[in-house]
């Protein structure tokens, strides 16, 4: 069963669509991340399943029913965001209220965090730091335990040992509480360990769906000769081009042959994977060589 499922859902703010004609699955119990550019439509995509906001066209379906202005589903949804909390709560009050709302919600364990993190919870949210802040956030939304909870770049604010942790608490949880988590970043490589499906968006757009492992053999690095490479750009996708000189560095979907791939390699061209992050930035790129095609010009 699939947890969400969009159909060409469109959000439109003025005459601007930040979510255009998009259509996807998620499937119930997977940790998702979804990535995309600053303003590339994430955190209102997360508040369009959260309810939060109505879809201009298309259809939402969350957890077997539309989310908007329904408190029967919302119960079952936490959306983690920078927004959430009032500056003048208090957080004892914010546990309790998340024990109340959330029925699948670990108090116990959620004071035993709080008290590992050194977070008093008896402080208000703006005598709190930034990184403290987030760390207090994430707690509440992963001990919720809901079966749709959504983290919005969820590590903003917090330090690399921070981050460690968290992403360890995160896929212990879910190893133990299984649910569909989908999580909104830019850091892709912190990522790449935790995701079981990967959803890339631009400009409000879909750009792809996939599983984590079809992301990872999605595109190649060749790097050899001009003479040898630019002939394969008539006949296959590239998504990167840097030049060097005599030199070319391709960026290719990965749909070459056996032979062809044995081909390039007899005439020196130095074949590897691309990452997972590369592929997201480079199939995001305004320009194929990114940056460095500006200073070219």
């Amino acid at each position: 069963m699939n947890a969400v499922i969009l159909q060409n859902l469109v959000k439109r703010f003025g005459k601007k669509n930040v979510l255009d004609n998009i259509s996807l699955e998620l499937p119930e119990n997977c940790i998702v991340g979804l990535i995309g550019r600053n303003g590339a439509g994430k955190t209102t995509l997360l508040k369009t399943l959260a309810g939060y906001l109505r879809p201009t066209e298309g259809r939402v379906t969350v957890l077997g029913q539309e989310p908007f202005d329904n408190i029967r589903v919302l119960s079952d949804i936490v959306f983690m965001d920078d927004e959430r909390y009032n500056d003048s709560a208090v957080l004892w009050d914010l546990v309790n209220q998340a024990a109340l709302s959330y029925s699948r919600f670990d108090k116990v364990t959620a004071l035993k965090l709080l008290d590992y993190f050194n977070i008093p919870v008896k402080a208000k949210i703006k005598k709190l730091s930034k990184g403290m802040k987030t760390l207090f956030s994430l707690v509440i939304a992963l001990l919720s335990r809901s079966p749709l909870t959504m983290l919005d770049e969820p590590t903003i604010g917090l330090d690399a040992a921070h981050r460690k942790e968290f992403f360890s608490l995160l896929l212990r949880d879910y190893t133990n509480h299984p649910r569909t988590i989908i999580v909104s970043s830019h850091l892709i490589s912190e990522l790449e360990g935790l995701m079981e499906q990967v959803v890339l968006i631009d400009q409000g757009k879909l750009i792809f769906n996939r599983a984590i492992e079809d992301v990872q053999s999605y595109a190649l690095y060749l790097s050899g000769h001009r003479r040898v490479l630019e002939e394969l750009e008539g006949r296959h996708s590239i998504i990167y081009k840097e030049s060097m000189g005599e030199m070319l560095v391709l960026g290719v979907v990965n749909n070459l042959s056996e032979e062809e791939l044995q081909g390039l390699e007899s005439s020196g061209v130095k074949i590897s994977a691309m990452s997972v992050q590369d592929v997201c930035v480079n199939l995001t790129a305004t320009n194929k060589g990114g940056v460095l095609d500006v200073i070219a010009k």
